[in-house]
């Protein structure tokens, strides 16, 4: 089946259980030279400037910074285009797991830090040219460092496709969920550790898809801290899959459709091409199914430079929701990004989610949702029919200093989104409360939130999500 071998684990889906949500994003194991650690202090971002004049700072809730990423080759194959960076600290794309045991009982086993093998000869941080046509900002890499003792390195489960199920699953049952992950024959030496294994079948063993071909490898990176700056660098390169792949897949049928990294906007316009070709031979009497989910897309961050614009342009009336975070879109349009506690910061968002929700127009007759995702700021959401509207971060003032990690945030705010919009009637305002409290639940530890069952009901971290969307709803309506 085009190269892909699926196993699945769980019950399948019914008529009456339908699938919610589909990722595909990524499910990778995250190798750390050490264990990372929470930044607290402002850091500065790595600047370059060769496009445009980046002044934007990671605020005091972002973690740990990642330095600025490479950009998307011109005319990425769909097949064979590898991002270098899954993603930032900011949009969550590459994360790590160190669980936190709560009071109740858990329901399946911690994934701590581990040692792994040893790695691959890499590279020691450099800056790379940067391509006229790519981002305003240089490439970090690794070159010419050994590889550390296995006892010195930790793995930890990560990637954008897990944490934006992470983020649904806090609201919605695991039969509604559903990613397909990479990982080598069952012939072969068991790459996935059997501890991170117990950890995803304790979230649902329907959520993962095993995608087990001949030369299948689970998708894997090398991950260096250097002072206050996060060097990564891919082992095992994540693989686009093709829509033909996916109609034939576990995935189809799912309402809407997570694309988070390593897809560009470029890479988006040619699965929708691809979608509008198999529905025309399908519509013409071959045989085949027609899947027309609604996409929820949130670009990798080596896209998002101006070279990357007109393909976002073209994309927009075709997906549902867009959702970038602000330092994402501000380098996509080519603008001087205003500092976070600027009076021009919120006025420049709005401008740029007026111009893509009313000039552009977002999903089918324009009814898609656009947010932008802030830090500490919280989220802007703007449709055409209701205008723009702000909502708070989760944690704000004192309870800042519960955030200790942003890695996934964005990803797991997406996935709180779409769980919202299945169980609000498909209302993106309260579908905007529901993503806030699910990423609240993420920023808490390294990795995972940990989920555990109190007398037959689910906590996350020893909270309920319940309780938490009711508070945040108080704190929104007394504004």
């Amino acid at each position: 089946m085009n190269g892909m071998n699926q196993s699945q684990a769980g019950p399948s889906r019914s008529p009456s259980n339908p699938l919610v949500l589909a990722s595909i994003g990524t499910v990778l194991i995250d190798a750390f030279d050490s264990p990372p650690r929470p930044v607290v202090d402002p850091i500065p971002n790595l600047v370059s400037a060769s496009i445009l004049p980046l002044k934007s700072k990671v605020d005091t809730v972002t973690g740990l910074p990642t330095p600025p990423t490479p950009p998307t080759p011109p005319t990425p194959n769909p097949r064979e285009y590898d991002s270098t960076y899954y993603g930032n600290a900011v949009n969550g794309a590459s994360a790590n797991t160190n669980l936190q045991v709560g009071q109740a009982t858990p329901v399946h086993s911690a994934f701590p830090f581990r040692p792994s093998h040893v790695l691959p000869h890499l590279a020691t941080p450099v800056t790379s040219p940067v391509n006229s046509s790519g981002p305003s900002t240089p490439q970090l890499s690794l070159d010419d460092v050994p590889a550390p003792n296995p006892e010195d390195v930790y793995e930890m489960l990560g990637g954008g496709a897990l944490y934006a199920l992470v983020g649904a699953r806090l609201w919605l049952p695991s039969s509604r969920l559903r990613t397909l992950v990479d990982r080598a024959p069952e012939s072969e030496e068991n790459e996935l550790p059997p501890d991170a294994e117990d950890r995803l079948k304790g979230l649902g063993e329907d959520i993962w898809i095993w995608n087990r071909p001949e030369g299948a490898k689970m998708i894997r990176a090398r991950i260096r801290y250097e002072g206050d700056v996060r060097f990564f660098h891919p082992i095992v390169r994540a693989k686009h899959r093709t829509m033909g792949q996916l109609q034939q897949s576990a995935l189809c049928g799912a309402e809407y459709l997570h694309i988070s990294p390593p897809y560009s906007p470029e890479n988006v316009y040619n699965l929708l091409e691809e979608m509008k070709a198999l529905q025309r031979k399908t519509a013409h009497g071959e045989e085949g199914v027609i899947w027309k989910p609604k996409i929820v897309f949130e670009p990798t961050p080596p896209s998002c430079h101006p070279g990357q614009r007109e393909w976002l342009e073209k994309i927009v009336p075709s997906i549902e929701v867009l959702s970038p975070n602000h330092e994402e879109i501000f380098s996509i349009m080519g603008t001087s990004p205003p500092d976070l506690t600027s009076v021009q910061f919120k006025p420049t968002v709005e401008g740029i989610i007026k111009h893509f929700v009313h000039d552009i127009g977002i999903g089918q007759n324009s009814q898609g949702v656009m947010i932008v995702r802030c830090g500490r700021l919280g989220a802007c959401i703007g449709t055409r029919e209701k205008g723009m509207k702000w909502c708070p971060a989760f944690f704000e003032g004192a309870e800042q200093t519960r955030v200790k990690d942003v890695t996934g945030a964005g990803n797991s705010f997406l996935g709180g989104f779409v769980a919202g919009l299945s169980l609000s009637n498909g209302d993106p305002y309260e579908a905007l409360l529901y993503a806030t409290v699910s990423a609240s639940f993420v920023v808490e530890q390294f990795g995972l939130p940990t989920l555990s069952v109190d007398d037959g009901v689910e906590k996350w971290n020893d909270d309920s999500p319940r309780s938490r969307l009711e508070k945040l709803r108080r704190q929104v309506n007394a504004v």
